[in-house]
């Protein structure tokens, strides 16, 4: 679809999926009347065909557009449950949030990508009269799920100005962190406290490059028995399993590296449940420093990923951005640091 199309109206809407202008309302508004599904699903089509949106904003939009110059969207990956329960990502958004209000942008929506298969709602939301920009948040979930790249691509073409923020995709400008440098620090640190056997319970993605960077630095074999894929939807009780398993492999590490907070907090969790001490048994080290890293005990050794000022960042980037066209977007790499505490060991060692 052009990205300047004329207004549509019901009507329009009415006459592709022949039926009456009455017919399009009781779709649009599950109501009063009931249409049958095959009557439904033509007028969908017709509203996806035709990009239809709702007109409930028409006097705000005669303002001009600098009302729609400071508007931004938020669209994440994911689902729900393994985002907003999340304390990494409270921080990320909640970076974006106090950001946009400090710079006087209004952010129009928040939505889960899974919504915009709704014609009607991503007509009416992701359009250049709603808004500028838009932040996609963990884009590669959405490029990973099977129908979503029709809607990904409709959504690049109508919107000029995008910024991602975990990954890039599309050669969109993104806010990323350092993976493969976080883990590698993690992972070189238990190594110089003498550790050879380390497992990780790994996301898939560039930690697995920093993990095998640093055994491969130190001449460690890399063992895939240590390996364990965490869950998107639930890496705390994944991880918390995943403890129990390697242990009752008979492969006990001297060490495991956890690709977030949450994995480490529970393995930590699990070694105690099964009598294990942290860190003269088995030492831990993780990713993020969310709040509870330094809460837990023993305190969590963990790499410190900036989350607020990714959010914080994604804003001014996407601000930086607009009105500038390049078929090369550069992005940002933000750096990260260690921070050592008591479930790796070295804090015990100079006591």
């Amino acid at each position: 679809m052009n990205k300047h199309e004329n207004l549509v109206t019901q009507q329009d809407v009415a006459e592709r999926a022949k039926v009456s202008r009455s017919v399009v309302s009781y779709v649009l508004n599950n109501g009063p009347r009931k249409v049958s599904e095959e009557t439904r699903q033509r007028v969908m089509d017709a509203i996806q065909e035709l990009g239809y949106r709702p007109n409930k904003h028409a006097q705000w939009l005669k303002q001009g557009s600098d009302a729609v110059k400071n508007t931004i969207g938020i669209v994440t990956g994911g689902q729900s449950y393994n985002i907003l329960n999340r304390p990494y990502y409270n921080l990320v958004l909640a970076g974006l949030f106090d950001s946009a209000y400090q710079l006087d942008q209004h952010i129009r929506f928040f939505s889960f990508f899974e919504a915009l298969k709704d014609p009607v709602f991503f007509n009416k939301n992701i359009h250049q009269d709603e808004i500028s920009s838009l932040i996609l948040l963990l884009p590669k979930m959405i490029t990973d799920t099977p129908g979503h790249e029709e809607i990904l691509e409709m959504m690049i073409e109508r919107i000029d100005n995008i910024v991602c923020l975990e990954d890039s995709i599309k050669g969109l400008p993104a806010v990323i962190f350092d993976r493969a440098a976080a883990a590698y620090l993690a992972v070189e640190h238990l190594i110089k406290l003498g550790h050879q056997r380390i497992a990780f319970f790994a996301i898939d993605d560039q930690r697995k490059q920093g993990y095998r960077q640093a055994l491969l630095e130190h001449n460690l074999p890399y063992d895939e028995s240590l390996i364990r894929i965490l869950s998107a939807v639930e890496p705390s009780q994944a991880a918390y399993r995943q403890t129990l398993e390697l242990l009752d492999s008979g492969k006990t590490p001297t060490a495991i590296f956890a690709a977030n907070d949450e994995a480490g907090i529970a393995a930590i969790a699990a070694l105690h449940d099964r009598g294990l001490r942290v860190p003269d048994d088995v030492a831990i080290a993780s990713i993020d420093d969310i709040e509870l890293a330094s809460m837990v005990r023993p305190a969590l050794t963990t790499v410190n990923v900036p989350k607020r000022r990714m959010g914080m960042y994604a804003m001014q980037f996407l601000i930086s951005q607009r009105g500038i066209l390049s078929p090369h977007a550069a992005s940002m790499v933000l750096p990260v640091d260690l921070i050592v505490r008591d479930s790796c060991g070295a804090n015990s060692r100079h006591r």
